[in-house]
């Protein structure tokens, strides 16, 4: 994912901030995603597929990619460089999750489990394989990129992919953009024939896919000089509720891929920033969502999980438990087991805890590793 910062620094100098606390509201439907509820909101249809929205993420990362760095890769600015701010931008957060996922596993192996590895300590998804995978990044390249150390690592993994591609893209110019256009077409189509591979993956697949969508948004952006496209007080709410619909439609069709194509709309319509629906999108509540929208996406599959630990031992001699535990597809799924009210006010307790917790991890790692990462960069200029 490209991350708030990017977009003022070290270019442009304009940041997209629509987008941005879009990103952020997209953020907060990936985390009710992952809140299973025996009856409540986050069993909406919607919230079943919001997980789609990790197109979204790729889409406005080639958008983001784009307009920071295009112009400059293509004149010559170091790929070494790019990719070293690139990846002390995304690693640092990703990096601090993984351990706390394998210190959690050696706290089970050395006092019992006690239901924190229903698997078994350091097995199945808990394995060390699975721990080196998140840790280097490789989640992505593999067709099984189930993970329990790093549920989004296999997305960030696609992202370092994305910017080696974006170095080469940007580089070859015209014979780039031709290449770049191939390679999403083929995501594009291999997603929707099911064909994968390892390396060439569905994940990788989403990837090529989305950021060759937001790459040529940027290209539209910017051939109109960044103004914004004619009647933006009405494409805005049309152009969200598209991208709505067919995330919440797309399980019906089965046909995930082409959410890129409203996400694209979504992205081309407020890059202009000129509709009410845009500037409502300005007030501090969706800026700071957006801020640590970073945060909200790398963390919230460990504060979930550990809230739900917390919740199984409170259910211990209930009546009625607060979490079951039911398993799908093979993997064990705890979920807040209920009724409705108490259900829907429990899963906004858990969003909040969520919510403080990733800005913690902005405040205190994500921001300053950004900023110590960026400067040693700069001193090797």
């Amino acid at each position: 994912m490209v991350t708030p910062a990017d977009w003022a620094n070290p270019a442009p100098a304009h940041r997209y901030v629509a987008l941005d606390s879009l990103r952020g509201i997209a953020a907060l439907a990936v985390v009710v995603f992952h809140l299973h509820v025996h009856d409540g909101f986050p069993q909406w249809a919607f919230f079943r597929a919001s997980n789609q929205f990790v197109d979204f993420f790729f889409v406005l990362s080639g958008f983001v990619i784009a307009a920071s760095y295009g112009d400059r890769l293509a004149a010559g600015f170091s790929p070494l460089r790019f990719f070293a701010l690139r990846l002390g931008r995304v690693y640092p957060l990703h990096g601090v999750m993984v351990l706390a996922g394998v210190a959690l596993e050696c706290v089970a192996w050395a006092f019992g489990p006690h239901g924190l590895a229903p698997q078994g300590v350091f097995a199945g998804l808990h394995s060390p394989g699975h721990a080196l995978r998140a840790l280097f990044l490789l989640d992505g390249l593999f067709v099984d990129r189930g993970n329990a150390y790093s549920g989004a690592s296999w997305s960030i993994s696609v992202e370092l992919v994305l910017y080696g591609l974006a170095i080469v893209a940007f580089r070859l110019r015209g014979a780039g953009a031709a290449l770049l256009l191939g390679l999403g077409l083929a995501g594009l189509l291999a997603q929707a024939s099911g064909f994968e591979v390892s390396v060439f993956t569905g994940s990788v697949q989403r990837g090529l896919a989305g950021f060759t969508c937001g790459v040529g948004c940027w290209w539209l952006h910017r051939a109109r000089g960044g103004a914004p496209l004619p009647l933006a007080a009405w494409l805005e709410p049309l152009a969200l509720t598209g991208l709505f619909a067919a995330i919440g439609f797309a399980p019906l069709f089965g046909h995930y891929e082409l959410v890129v194509v409203p996400a694209a709309l979504v992205v081309l319509v407020f890059a202009g920033e000129a509709g009410p629906v845009a500037r409502g999108l300005r007030m501090r509540p969706f800026v700071w969502l957006g801020t640590i929208s970073y945060a909200i996406y790398m963390v919230h599959g460990f504060v979930l999980a550990r809230l739900f630990d917390v919740a199984a031992v409170l259910s211990r001699g209930l009546a009625h438990p607060i979490v079951e535990q039911v398993w799908s597809g093979g993997v064990p799924l705890r979920r807040l087991a209920m009724g409705p009210a108490a259900n829907n006010v429990l899963c906004l307790a858990l969003i909040a805890t969520v919510l403080v917790v990733a800005h913690c991890a902005w405040r205190w790692i994500e921001e300053p590793c950004r900023q110590w990462s960026r400067r040693k960069v700069e001193a090797r200029r």
